[in-house]
């Protein structure tokens, strides 16, 4: 820090020599500058009339009675509105069920495709029906070798485990 720095802000020199004197002086005179009185004045009797008064004004102003409460309004908008959204709700719940019958085979198809149940095909056997069938469709209708041997190579790793008897 810079120790000769000037301050602007001086005091004259003995200010504070003569300064109680000075006030003891201001003090001491007859002509004060506080006043003696209040700055206010109050009526004569005005606090033993006042309650008269008071009174007298609130007599005077009947009560008002609002025609349309807001708070019956409040509720019964309030009630109708959860009427409202309730019915909306409970139809468009009903709307929505959906069945069996609603599905796509292929969605069904790709269900049974994309989820492995590890279902042998003789449980699949015993839950499909067997009265719409007809052996005769199954011998009447030759397979193709070429999708047999396509069904094969798809399906089947290791050949031996087919157990084709030669009966030639």
């Amino acid at each position: 820090m810079n120790k000769n720095q000037k301050n602007p802000f001086n005091t004259p020199k003995g200010y504070f020599d003569s300064f109680e004197g000075k006030l003891m002086d201001k003090l001491s005179k007859t002509e004060s500058t506080i006043p003696k009185g209040s700055g206010f004045k109050v009526p004569d009797n005005y606090f033993e009339k006042f309650n008269d008064h008071l009174n007298g004004r609130l007599e005077n102003e009947p009560k008002v009675i609002p025609l349309f409460s807001i708070k019956k309004i409040i509720a019964v908008a309030a009630s109708i509105a959860a009427i409202v959204f309730i019915s909306l709700e409970y139809d468009q719940y009903a709307s929505n069920k959906l069945s069996f019958s609603d599905l796509a085979n292929t969605d069904i198809e790709a269900y049974f495709e994309n989820n492995d149940f590890e279902l042998s095909p003789y449980e699949i056997t015993e839950v499909l029906p067997v009265t719409n069938t007809e052996y005769s469709d199954f011998l009447n209708s030759p397979i193709q070798s070429n999708n047999l041997l396509d069904y094969l190579n798809e399906n089947v790793s290791d050949f031996d485990e087919i157990n084709i008897e030669d009966n030639e």
